[in-house]
């Protein structure tokens, strides 16, 4: 292809094919680095199948007009581009300018394949990319998301798209969507299987004089959650919180909040580690109550189980009979545990795929939030603090649990290395709550 053109708009700097009117190029500035978000300029995006070679008809400082002439028929490609990189829009038209009606064929509009990402997620993740869609459902106030792996989609579309972990590339607010896309994978450099957003048009009889426009909104930039949101047509439900949805979408309010305050994301997660361990304290309180009282009571257990083992429903009855007794639950140790899981996963998904922390440095050698700790400082620290930790909570006398327990610091060290510095000091100042939790309850229960 030959002839580049190129517009500069906000954080972004883009640049077309001339003769396709394809966008060949789409720079945008993240924290880190600039970052390439069209993989194959060749193919670029927004190519289309109408049998036309463009050529630049007029340019301003946000828009791009690209007119080609077949036969009678005119068409144009115009791009009009945000300031604040929000919504853009492209019209492609075609006017039959004969005194004959003029048939135009099938033709298809692309967005694909693949779409560009940060320099790690193209190391580490390199199959994270696909193409997908949003769709209406009854009783739902929001868009539902999906991936489109259907050929066509299921249904009638809101927007549709290619996202990755950080960025979106979306087009929404369309007479395209007359018709359902496809997700076609194509081949990118050594990958084959690059999903690539085709919507096809039907062939239709432009009449004497007439024009006919497709006209839509895009997006193309970060996964900005707020932004997203801010812009409206669901675009936000490409943000992936996972399972726990409303509990990430939290923590990820809580920790936009907290930085507002300290600007810093580092510290702001330190905070919000200190509330989630303080609302949880009088739960760690009784589990700890609970596991001493269980460790407590293990001879008279034991003595049942050796004097009942013949029968094991009266052994039951006796055991919980003992707990009764005693007060404790066996299941008590647990809780604050179970209730972590959530909250763990929660903040995993939020820290993972929040745009606002990536780039987002701590401080010292954390230069970046969102990536593991280049020295694996953090998660060794957090992992002998666990070791400490598990030395002074009431040790169980059960050898495969006991077993379990000796391994766990190991395990999760080993699980932390490859997280994001981010999650790592958030477990780390949970580890050293606990540590600290341990202690007193150790001296104030003897």
């Amino acid at each position: 292809k030959k002839g580049a053109v190129t517009v500069k708009a906000g954080r972004a700097e883009y640049s077309f094919y001339t003769d396709a009117a394809t966008l060949a190029s789409a720079v945008y500035q993240g924290p880190v680095a600039p970052v390439e978000l069209v993989p194959d300029p060749q193919r670029g995006f927004f190519a289309t199948t109408l049998p036309a070679r463009f050529a630049l008809k007029s340019r301003t400082d946000t828009t791009l007009e690209f007119a080609a002439k077949q036969g009678p028929v005119t068409f144009t490609k115009r791009f009009t581009f945000s300031p604040d990189n929000g919504m853009n829009s492209v019209e492609i038209s075609a006017v039959n300018a004969s005194g004959k009606a003029v048939a135009l064929p099938q033709w298809e509009l692309r967005m694909g394949p693949g779409l560009g990402t940060v320099k790690s997620e193209q190391s580490d993740n390199r199959k994270l990319c696909q193409a997908a869609y949003t769709f209406s459902e009854a009783g739902r106030k929001h868009p539902t998301f999906k991936q489109l792996k259907d050929d066509p989609a299921e249904h009638d579309w809101v927007w549709a798209g290619m996202n990755n972990r950080y960025f979106l590339a979306a087009l929404t607010d369309a007479n395209f969507n007359t018709t359902r896309p496809v997700n076609r994978t194509e081949q990118v450099g050594d990958n084959k299987s690059v999903p690539s957003l085709v919507i096809p048009m039907p062939a239709a009889e432009l009449k004497p004089g007439e024009r006919r426009a497709w006209t839509a909104q895009f997006y193309i930039g970060p996964k900005d959650y707020s932004k997203l949101k801010h812009l409206g047509y669901g675009l936000d439900r490409s943000v992936d919180f996972g399972f726990f949805s409303p509990l990430a979408k939290l923590a990820n309010s809580a920790l936009v909040y907290f930085h507002k305050l300290t600007g810093n994301y580092g510290v702001a997660i330190i905070i919000l580690s200190v509330l989630i361990q303080l609302i949880l304290s009088p739960l760690s309180y009784k589990s700890y109550k609970a596991m001493a009282l269980m460790k407590k009571i293990q001879p008279e257990m034991q003595e049942i189980q050796k004097r009942y083992k013949d029968d094991p429903q009266r052994m039951n009855q006796e055991i919980m009979g003992l707990y009764k007794r005693h007060g404790t639950n066996p299941l008590g140790g647990c809780l604050p545990m179970l209730l972590q899981i959530p909250v763990f996963f929660a903040l995993f998904t939020a820290l993972r795929n929040s745009w606002d922390l990536h780039g987002a440095p701590f401080g010292l050698w954390i230069h970046d939030l969102s990536a593991k700790d280049p020295y694996y400082v953090l998660p060794l620290v957090m992992g002998g603090v666990m070791v400490l930790q598990q030395h002074m909570n009431p040790q169980t006398s059960d050898p495969a649990q006991a077993t379990m327990m000796k391994w766990m610091p190991v395990i999760f060290t080993f699980m932390f290395l490859t997280f994001p510095s981010g999650l790592v000091i958030y477990w780390l100042i949970n580890s050293v709550w606990g540590f600290a939790q341990s202690m007193y309850l150790q001296k104030k229960m003897g």
